[in-house]
């Protein structure tokens, strides 16, 4: 079963403090994490999946990791359909056919061969979210996933997410606590250096 054990992390940019001695277990469910600006929400994510290193502390994971971060980081040299396949394994056609439909779910049936740098940003950050959906992980990072989508879209995407991943452990940085509450089943907020969780 996937999991996230946070035991005494902590976390200093330039010396000043972002994330101090935090412990947590995470072993279930949709979970949102909220914050201020500047209160280590991203820095949490990025120490989860490995990209940085805290400077004390250890993080256990159980599970293999994807991330949609809050920059798309596309690659715009290829298709759309292409960015998504690049992450699978195993039969070209199948691999296609699979992220074909995860992109007619997200309602991009007509851009499998558009250039992501040719989308809109709540186009090519559903490209995001396809591509992670397509790599079938135990543990979603998901980074502010839902901006630059309008009500409708960030609604449609939610509920498809929400039943696509209803098995995996999902970690939502949002500022948005109408979409915390809605796609989430708990809230940790990251205050004074600390987390705490709240009920959603």
């Amino acid at each position: 079963m996937a999991s996230i054990l946070l035991e005494n992390v902590s976390k200093s940019y330039d010396g000043k403090i972002i994330l101090n001695d935090i412990n947590y277990k995470i072993d279930s469910g949709f979970v949102a994490l909220m914050g201020e600006s500047g209160t280590g929400k991203t820095t949490l994510l990025r120490l989860i999946s490995g990209l940085e290193k805290a400077d004390s502390g250890s993080i256990k994971v159980e599970g293999k990791i994807a991330y949609v971060f809050a920059e798309t980081n596309l690659f715009n040299s290829v298709s759309v359909l292409d960015n998504v396949t690049c992450v699978m394994n195993g039969d070209k056609k199948n691999n296609e056919a699979v992220a074909k439909t995860i992109l007619d779910k997200l309602g991009l049936e007509n851009e499998y061969k558009t250039k992501p740098k040719n989308l809109s940003t709540g186009m090519a950050q559903r490209v995001s979210i396809a591509r992670a959906m397509a790599s079938d992980r135990e543990i979603y990072l998901l980074d502010e996933p839902f901006r630059g989508l309008d009500d409708k879209t960030k609604s449609d995407t939610m509920e498809y997410l929400k039943e696509y991943l209803s098995d995996k452990l999902v970690i939502m940085v949002t500022h948005d606590i109408k979409e915390a509450e809605y796609f989430t089943d708990k809230i940790l907020s990251i205050f004074n250096l600390n987390l705490t969780q709240n009920n959603s």
